[in-house]
């Protein structure tokens, strides 16, 4: 923003004229006279141009020193006029004095109110300025007043007291601004002018006293009040003069030593009167009283602004014993603060870093453990057991989550008493925990391990139940590794590996295991397109009754042929997309496929279509409706669906998850579709699933068929054995993995209807069934 120097301009050249006033006069009293009213109406004209463009009239104070201005020029002009042209004429002497008694008063009134606009307690404010007032007073009086008007007329005695006492009442607003009201420039300015006019009225009393006209001193000093006046109205820092000017915090310096010297002006004053005045007639006894009067004064406005000062500083004594109150019970309250902090940190870090139901360390501790016992270059790398509880799920899903709590908490208790101290002992989550073994062998490793696996197997007792847990453990000992991750990975290798094994064993990591891995990993990212891809493709091979060698039903095998690569063995990526999931948007396309090709061989020769389904598949809920809508869709009837589950699956599932299987399968056949129970006679609880299984056929699993000979009497009874019983159980029999004609008579012999095996066909495509189906010796069902 532009800021404006007219002022100063202003202030240099009226500053000239000002001081070569007093030349101009003593040269020529007339060129003189017009001098200086012209320098006065100048001042006059910049003080209305800096009330405009400050907009100095809207504020009370202004307005009333610009009209003490203008009449200070009307009293200068009378002054001048009853000096030099008017003398004889008693009229203009009365509205000169008038005029003066007003001018002055105005001023006084605007100083006022401008001072008590700058802010402060008022009351002090007002003290400081009457003890200024009567402090100056004193000298004043006794030196300049007393002896100019010793002899006056009755009206010039009047009019020099009037102005004498309002010159002192400005002297004290002026001194009590300056001490209150900061450094602003146009304040400064300001109050220089009516210092000037102290100075101007003091110059005439002197120039009075001594019987001579009014000397440079007091008309360069009368001027200098309308130049320093106009310069406080043009400068630029009035544009912020509407703000409240706030007061120092604490008295100044100068104010102290301000009443320090006007205590000592009494009896300065006292000392040097009869010195400097003399001991003549004009200086009387009783001229003493003025100052007696004003120094007692002055003693009582000081001792009045002592007992303020006191009751401020005892206020502010108070103030600051309730702060540092407040401050004590603020640091008491910090400190408790800061020490429930400090606990609730401890907590966290200790929360961060274990595992809130067992206590043991966490992963990010663990993994800690791994890179410190890596990070020694020196050292053997560091043994990591990873274990995964058999069962536990099994547990929890039927006793509960606090049944599941306690247990883990138990196993933990039992894993605590193995660890040696310079052991981590870790839970990851769920039911896997781990141990880091800094430096330890394989062979220490695997024996810990073992130790393990044989405390874990022992019963728990929670809640009044005896419960039962394996535990399977993956071992990774003496192999380099370049860090945590790296460990935790092949650890997992080895755990997956023992799970894979048989569950409750140990299995040691070998680099042979990544190789493994990565090709799981490659396969299962196949899968997750092999649908879309059209990789996935179905053969199917024959059911046939050994008797009149006719097909009665087909059996939907799944194959998989990776685009540019070579087929994948089904007992290789079934398990995959088992683990996975993908087996449950696999199995839906199988069903949806093997309806559509079975619905012409269904119509045509009346034959059904047997499909495998997983455990995962009759666990979803929406499974049934799903199996139902394909056969509506195709046109299928129920009865031409055969749905093919294994003894090994169900072995698989927990009894929760059994019962749901059950229930699905309940519900399919209840609507016509047959259930056949796979692989029947590998496992130790095939005879119970009979009793409890919504079940139409038995396959006799091949392990059975590769051993029947004519030789064989033992595994020859134990086929004639299930044949009889599945009979008893009005079930249909079909024996697996038929090759020999031996193997078909001596089934025959015992009464088996149905067979499969490469003796009649090996699984073929779609197209194949049909030509199977039209041609010798094959006879269909129909």
């Amino acid at each position: 923003m532009r800021k404006p120097y007219g002022w100063l301009a202003y202030l240099l050249v009226g500053g000239l004229l000002t001081l070569a006033s007093p030349l101009i006069t003593a040269a020529s009293p007339a060129l003189g006279v017009v001098a200086l009213v012209l320098l006065q109406v100048v001042s006059m004209a910049a003080i209305l141009l800096g009330a405009r463009r400050h907009k100095l009239f809207r504020q009370r104070h202004w307005r009333l020193i610009i009209i003490a201005a203008a009449c200070s020029l009307v009293e200068s002009m009378l002054f001048w006029g009853v000096g030099w042209l008017w003398l004889k004429i008693p009229l203009f002497f009365v509205l000169y004095q008038v005029t003066t008694v007003v001018a002055y008063g105005l001023a006084l009134a605007g100083l006022t109110l401008l001072g008590l606009r700058t802010g402060g307690q008022r009351w002090a404010g007002l003290l400081d300025g009457a003890i200024i007032t009567v402090g100056v007073s004193m000298p004043f009086w006794t030196f300049l007043v007393a002896p100019a008007l010793d002899g006056s007329s009755g009206s010039e005695f009047v009019l020099a007291l009037t102005t004498f006492t309002i010159d002192l009442l400005m002297l004290g607003m002026v001194a009590r601004m300056v001490f209150d009201s900061g450094r602003a420039p146009w304040l400064m300015l300001l109050s220089a002018s009516f210092g000037a006019v102290l100075v101007g009225d003091a110059g005439h009393l002197i120039d009075q006293a001594a019987g001579r006209p009014d000397g440079p001193l007091a008309l360069t000093a009368w001027l200098g009040w309308a130049l320093l006046i106009g310069c406080a109205a043009l400068h630029p820092s009035l544009e912020n003069n509407t703000r409240e000017v706030q007061p120092p915090a604490v008295s100044s310096r100068a104010r102290v030593t301000t009443f320090l010297a006007l205590a000592l002006l009494s009896p300065l004053v006292s000392s040097l009167a009869p010195l400097l005045l003399g001991a003549d007639e004009r200086h009387r006894p009783y001229d003493n009283v003025p100052v007696i009067v004003m120094t007692v004064a002055l003693a009582a406005l000081l001792v009045l602004r002592l007992s303020i000062v006191a009751r401020v500083a005892e206020a502010r004594a108070v103030a600051l014993d309730d702060q540092a109150g407040q401050l004590i019970a603020q640091t008491a309250k910090l400190t408790v603060s800061l020490h429930r902090q400090e606990l609730l940190q401890r907590r966290l870090a200790h929360r961060a870093s274990r595992d809130p139901l067992t206590g043991l360390a966490n992963r990010s501790v663990l993994t800690e453990a791994v890179q410190s016992a890596l990070a020694d270059p020196g050292a053997r790398p560091p043994a990591l057991l990873l274990l995964d509880l058999d069962g536990f799920k099994d547990v929890n899903d039927t006793f509960g989550h606090p049944v599941g709590d306690e247990l883990l908490t138990q196993v933990a208790r039992r894993l605590r008493e193995i660890a040696d101290p310079g052991h981590t002992l870790a839970r990851l989550g769920g039911d896997e925990f781990a141990m880091v073994l800094p430096g330890a062998d394989q062979i220490t490793a695997t024996a810990v391990a073992q130790q393990i696996l044989h405390s874990l197997q022992a019963p728990y007792h929670v809640g009044g139940r005896e419960l039962h847990l394996t535990t399977s453990i993956g071992v990774l000992a003496g192999i380099p590794v370049s860090d945590s991750s790296e460990a935790l990975r092949d650890a997992d290798m080895a755990l997956y590996a023992a799970k894979n094994a048989g569950k409750n064993r140990l299995a040691v990591f070998d680099p042979g295991l990544r190789d493994t891995r990565l090709e799981h990993a490659r396969l299962s990212t196949g899968l997750r397109h092999a649908v879309a891809q059209r990789e996935l493709t179905l053969n199917y091979q024959p059911v046939v009754g050994l008797t009149g060698g006719e097909i009665t039903a087909v059996e939907a095998l799944l194959r998989w042929t990776p685009t540019g690569g070579k087929p994948v063995r089904p007992d290789i990526f079934i398990p995959i997309a088992e683990e996975t999931g993908l087996i449950v948007p696999i199995g839906l396309w199988v069903l949806e496929q093997a309806c559509a090709d079975a619905r012409r061989w269904h119509e045509r020769h009346g034959i059904s279509v047997t499909v495998n389904v997983s455990g995962r598949q009759l666990r979803d809920e929406s499974f049934s409706d799903a199996a139902l809508a394909i056969l509506r869709r195709h046109d299928l009837p129920e009865q031409a669906l055969v749905l093919e589950i294994t003894e090994s699956m169900l072995l698989a599932t927990t009894p929760a998850e059994t019962r749901r299987i059950i229930d699905v399968l309940t519900e399919l056949r209840e609507q016509g579709v047959r259930i056949a129970l796979d692989d029947f006679g590998t496992g130790y609880s095939s005879l119970s699933y009979l009793r409890t299984l919504p079940v139409d056929i038995l396959k006799i699993d091949r392990s059975f068929t590769s051993a029947l000979t004519e030789a064989d009497s033992r595994t020859r009874a134990f086929t004639k054995a299930i044949v009889e019983l599945a009979t008893s159980l009005s079930l249909h029999t079909v024996v697996e993995g038929v090759e020999t004609s031996e193997q078909a008579a001596l089934l025959q012999q015992m009464g088996c209807p149905l067979a499969q095996g490469y003796l009649f066909s090996p699984p073929v495509p779609a197209p194949r069934v049909d030509e199977l189906l039209d041609t010798a010796p094959w006879r269909n069902a129909a």
